[in-house]
């Protein structure tokens, strides 16, 4: 007998009795197909005009720059699809994306997943990493544009070929070479459909995302088409699903929230993404102008993040009367409680936080809208059939037991979202946790966080992230909640600075608000007054003109931990130097351990190496000094 037709599943949770009853289906259950291209295919058969991507461009609110039916994006991902199946190879081809929020950047990524893998990459990637990058994955295509690739690459195509042996083709978007030019390529293949045999196993690599920033060799995690399609249902539940619905798109492409939360989500549903410029949340003007696109557009859903709601507050105008505006989500980090109350207060929208990783295909827990207030300091509850534990774990990443209620641990995710976990195979020793009871894959998120006695998420932040002083281990989100109530404190981020004693001391970084004046006296006094333990009082309060973001709008702790661990090298090496001595600090955090790799300039016949160290404890460090004839390990 022929299978029964599958039909679209738009159920919304509002309530933890509804993701049980949604639990009650699997997940191919709840769409009509199990390939990205096939969802998207079903939804364009059924409204082919409809609007599938709406982008919106400086100066104009009311005119979009561009618009793309659903029967326009499905063609261009089937011919994007058939052009890389015979540029790239039929067998497993590798497909690069690197390109700002167009339209182009969704339409390669998934026709690169339907003829084989893609790969999609931070347009701010410097020409090392984007090396790399293409070298890990065994691209033999790059899509992107030429101002991106010649801006960062001297030398354009013709440099990054020498340097990519296996790189043998790159299309730009629209550029006026035609045998460059991406759109040009694609028209050969319009009207054929996908005419090569597809790979229709929805569990098999089809997108390997990098994690990380824009400089070194990040993690490259490997994303099934099912994991991510799984995802985009649960998300649909959370967020909003409708047929009718708008969601505003300001994250980036090249990560998950972007591509999976938000785009893909929508598009699977048949709602419309709203692109509030290529350049995003990225875009003052975007932020500036929010509420006007929002009611013109009427926009119902919106996922950014904490720091992007925080520019709403402080930014101007207001939501119109009778907006649509009903889901507004925030993930990438800890949603403060106060911006939580005063951001209702003042446009009477609750922010409900989520939280997930690129390691399990995105978003795992969020608030369900009940119309009233989320929990607070809670990410929200576990969605359907994404099991979520605080455990303790052994040095090996082991299972020792579960966490009681409110008992911190070690949070760790199950269930068909896990991946397969990392290119590297060695990378998954750290994540993927061994002796769980019961069937399946778990995985370590690295964070630290409890589940309350209803089930709800309480992510306390990175392993990494906690300051360890002597026997404290020192919540950084305690500083933090501390200095934020100061007047004048429009973001506050603490880290660990090295220290011999006691191996790590806290100290904050503030940026303030426009207008407004405090010294880094003041607030270290503020804050000494704030916070309940007195080993968390910072010993340094640092104020900075402009908090380093992540490009997906997150507080950059890896950079302020860099910010911190260099001036205490720069003091250490002052003191064990006759002469005038330059340092430069890398900081590795893709392993167990933060590595350190410190430079001198140049080298000080007197310094005493034995002594920097010591002063710098709790970390494991690679040390080079430059000579004359290169640099020397030390």
């Amino acid at each position: 007998m022929p299978e029964p037709v599958r039909t679209l599943h738009r159920e919304r949770v509002r309530s933890i009795a509804d993701i049980r009853a949604m639990e009650k289906y699997s997940y191919s259950e709840l769409r009509p197909a199990d390939t990205i291209h096939g969802c998207l295919a079903a939804i364009a058969a059924e409204c082919p005009d409809k609007s599938a991507v709406i982008v919106v461009e400086e100066p104009n609110v009311r005119k979009p720059a561009r618009v793309v039916t659903f029967r326009q994006f499905v063609d261009g991902i089937e011919e994007a699809a058939c052009l890389f199946h015979d540029k790239a190879g039929p067998d497993g081809s590798v497909v690069a994306v690197m390109l700002s929020m167009v339209p182009e950047s969704l339409i390669a990524m998934w026709g690169a997943a339907t003829a084989g893998v893609a790969v999609p990459l931070n347009p701010f990637l410097e020409c090392g990493a984007l090396v790399s990058a293409l070298k890990q994955t065994k691209a033999a295509v790059l899509v992107t544009s030429r101002d991106i690739l010649e801006k960062k690459c001297e030398g354009g195509a013709e440099l990054l070929r020498e340097q990519v042996p296996g790189l043998g083709q790159v299309f730009y978007v629209d550029d006026p070479d035609p045998s460059m030019d991406l759109a040009s390529a694609m028209a050969a293949y319009t009207g054929r459909g996908l005419d090569f045999e597809v790979n229709e196993d929805a569990w098999r690599d089809a997108v390997i995302q990098p994690t990380g920033g824009t400089t070194g060799s990040p993690k490259l995690v490997r994303m099934s088409q099912a994991g991510q399609l799984s995802v985009g249902s649960n998300v649909g539940a959370l967020m909003g699903n409708e047929a009718d619905g708008v969601v505003g798109h300001g994250m980036p492409n090249f990560h998950c929230g972007g591509s999976l939360s938000i785009s893909l989500r929508a598009l699977m549903h048949g709602m419309t993404v709203l692109t509030l410029t290529t350049e995003g949340f990225r875009s003052r003007w975007a932020i500036e102008n929010f509420w006007q696109i929002a009611d013109h557009y009427k926009m119902t859903s919106l996922l950014a993040t904490p720091t992007t709601a925080l520019a709403l507050l402080d930014g101007p105008g207001a939501p119109a009367p009778g907006h649509l505006l009903q889901d507004f989500h925030c993930g990438g980090s800890t949603l403060p409680v106060d911006l939580v109350k005063d951001f209702h207060d003042r446009f009477g929208i609750w922010l409900r936080e989520n939280w997930g990783m690129t390691e399990v295909h995105g978003t795992v827990t969020g608030h369900p809208n009940d119309a009233t207030a989320p929990r607070p300091g809670s990410a929200g509850v576990p969605l359907p059939r994404t099991p979520i534990r605080a455990v303790v774990l052994d040095g090996d990443n082991n299972f020792v037991r579960d966490c009681a209620p409110n008992e911190r641990g070690s949070l760790v995710i199950g269930g068909d979202t896990v991946t397969a976990g990392y290119v590297d195979q060695t990378q998954n020793a750290g994540f993927h946790v061994g002796g769980m009871p019961g069937p399946g894959r778990w995985a370590n998120t690295g964070d630290i966080g409890a589940l309350d006695e209803d089930g709800y998420v309480y992510v306390f932040g990175r392993a990494k992230d906690l300051i360890i002083r002597g026997g404290h281990n020192i919540d950084p989100r305690e500083i933090e909640d501390a200095l934020s109530q100061h007047p004048a404190v429009h973001i506050a981020a603490a880290v660990g600075r090295p220290d011999k004693a006691k191996g790590e001391l806290p100290i904050a970084y503030v940026q303030l608000l426009d207008g407004e004046w405090a010294t880094a006296a003041e607030l270290k006094a503020f804050c000494r007054e704030k916070v309940q333990e007195r080993a968390a009082a910072p010993v340094d309060v640092v104020i900075v003109e402009q908090m380093p973001l992540t490009p997906v709008g997150k507080i950059s702790k890896p950079v302020l931990r860099q910010l911190a661990l260099e001036s205490e090298m720069r003091a250490a090496v002052a003191s064990s130097a006759s002469t005038a001595v330059d340092v430069d600090v890398d900081i590795d955090e893709k392993g167990p351990r933060r590595r350190v790799l410190v430079t001198l300039h140049p080298a000080s016949a007197d310094l005493d190496l034995h002594a920097v160290r010591a002063r710098l404890g709790g970390y494991e460090f690679e040390t080079t000094v430059e000579l004359a004839g290169g640099l020397q390990a030390v």
